[in-house]
């Protein structure tokens, strides 16, 4: 792909979190898995196959996934749980938004968004405790992205094969 940040990526398969941990352990690392698997969906991508649109007449890429889910890392984890600055990246442009140009700075503001949540959350003492950003729970917080890395995976699952012009699991 070319992008150092993609070459460092661990896209090997996971196995589900177990189910005999806690509820706030079980839901952090459902998050880590429903991200990786997220990640998963940028291998064997080029530069043009993460921002081709691939089902027309949808404006959608993969590039534009990750561009979205670096407004709901910030929105839901990093400042919803953290607090500070609220930052908008892209405004209404992320899903149909991105370049080749630019592949690096979205992929870096997504990692650094994803670098950012361990360290809010470890701020929250309980799952029941606020965010200082949204005032919404911890666990509230975590189920929801879980929920949005589960649906933004599946259509990245279907762009990537899409983009590649075959299915590469």
């Amino acid at each position: 792909m070319g992008s150092d940040l993609l070459s460092n990526l661990d896209f090997t398969r996971r196995e589900q979190p177990a189910a005999d941990t806690g509820t706030r352990e079980q839901l952090t690392e459902w998050l880590a898995y429903q991200r990786h698997e997220f990640q998963r969906k940028l291998r064997g991508l080029t530069p043009a196959g993460l921002v081709q649109w691939s089902i027309p007449p949808v404006e959608l890429s993969v590039l534009g996934l990750v561009r979205h889910m670096t407004q709901m890392e910030h929105g839901y984890l990093s400042w919803g749980l953290g607090g500070g600055d609220r930052v908008d990246y892209y405004g209404d442009d992320d899903y149909a938004g991105g370049s080749v140009e630019i592949i690096d700075t979205d992929l870096r503001r997504y990692f650094d968004e994803v670098g950012k949540v361990d360290a809010a959350m470890a701020a929250l003492p309980t799952i029941d405790a606020v965010g200082a950003g949204h005032g919404r729970p911890l666990g509230a917080t975590l189920i929801k992205m879980i929920d949005e890395y589960a649906l933004h995976s599946g259509q990245a699952h279907m762009l990537r094969f899409a983009a590649l012009g075959e299915i590469i699991r």
